[in-house]
């Protein structure tokens, strides 16, 4: 007779009553078991001390062939992982086969990002923000903008950067600037000839309106350093000014300096100094599809990442 039913059960009185798991976590660790049960049940298996590493690869092959999602089969791992770690604590089994299996990775998001030319329509405009009464602020605010644009998109610099830019870290005539990033470390970046340009204008203005001994390099309508919420604001009203149709962020910008630069000089290392990553990993989510061509091609070809093919062969040998 199956002892599997006693030993689940076991387990869920020990998170329920002895761990005092909410209800929703014991839900979840009660239909996890209910569907690895049923999955045994179907191999044959009666009896806990009987599942072996390749019961637990079978079944999430089993998970993944039904189209289950990566963070979905991962609950499922986690729950055999704990059940496991009680029955060893427990002394019911000797072995654990679910120390060779490990959580799935989650594919990442790709970064959405600008292509050149919708910078290009983004930028090569003059602003159609302007108000008849207030004309030199409405300047002052217009050409303060699209300098903060021309910069993130010129130099991929984080928003935090950008508003902790003082004028003494901003050296024109070089075409440099040199910010802190996290943990404070410093990295000088060059800047392209158009961010200057716009920089240049946006000074003529930033001089009238920029409060007594105030260092900051961007300043808001009251004269002090803007923040990074004024910033982001700032960048939705700069695209809709603009007649620019899709929604402007700075880390958006970040993603479109990366993307741009690395498919046109090809080289990641490059481009992780002047994103201030400081690991490489960080930077090779810009390679987008050539790395992600890569991979299926090594999983293709490399015998030993051919593994799941034969698991998945097996399986449907099984169901017939």
């Amino acid at each position: 007779m199956s002892d599997l039913r006693t030993y689940f059960d076991k387990f869920l009185h020990y998170v329920e009553i002895e761990r005092n798991l909410s209800k929703a976590t014991a839900t979840t660790y009660r239909k996890a078991l209910a569907k690895f049960e049923e999955f045994l049940q179907k191999r044959n298996v009666e009896n806990i001390a009987d599942i072996t590493v390749h019961d637990l690869e079978y079944f999430i092959m089993d998970l993944k062939l039904n189209k289950l999602e990566v963070t979905s089969i991962n609950v499922h791992i986690s729950t055999i992982k704990s059940l496991y770690k009680y029955l060893i604590v427990k002394n019911f089994v000797q072995n654990d086969p679910s120390l060779e299996i490990q959580t799935l990775k989650r594919k990442k998001r790709l970064p959405n990002y600008f292509n050149a030319d919708e910078m290009d329509f983004l930028l090569d405009q003059d602003a159609r923000e302007q108000d008849t009464n207030h004309e030199e602020r409405d300047l002052f605010v217009s050409t303060r903008d699209k300098a903060i644009v021309e910069l993130l998109y010129a130099t991929g610099i984080r928003v935090a950067e950008l508003v902790g830019l003082d004028l003494n870290r901003y050296y024109p005539s070089e075409r440099l600037i040199r910010v802190f990033g996290k943990g404070g470390k410093e990295r000088i970046i060059p800047v392209g000839e158009m961010a200057i340009k716009a920089i240049t204008e946006y000074l003529d203005y930033r001089k009238l309106y920029a409060k007594e001994d105030e260092q900051a390099l961007f300043i808001n309508e009251r004269g002090t350093r803007t923040t990074t919420r004024n910033v982001s604001y700032r960048l939705k009203t700069y695209a809709t000014t603009h007649d620019f149709k899709t929604y402007i962020h700075p880390h958006k910008l970040r993603h479109t300096f990366a993307t741009i630069m690395l498919q046109n000089t090809h080289n990641i290392r490059a481009v992780q100094d002047f994103l201030g990553h400081a690991q490489l990993t960080s930077t090779q989510i810009y390679t987008h599809t050539d790395l992600i061509t890569l991979t299926k091609e090594y999983d293709r070809a490399h015998p030993r990442d051919r593994i799941e093919e034969k698991l998945k062969k097996d399986h449907d040998k099984e169901q017939k």
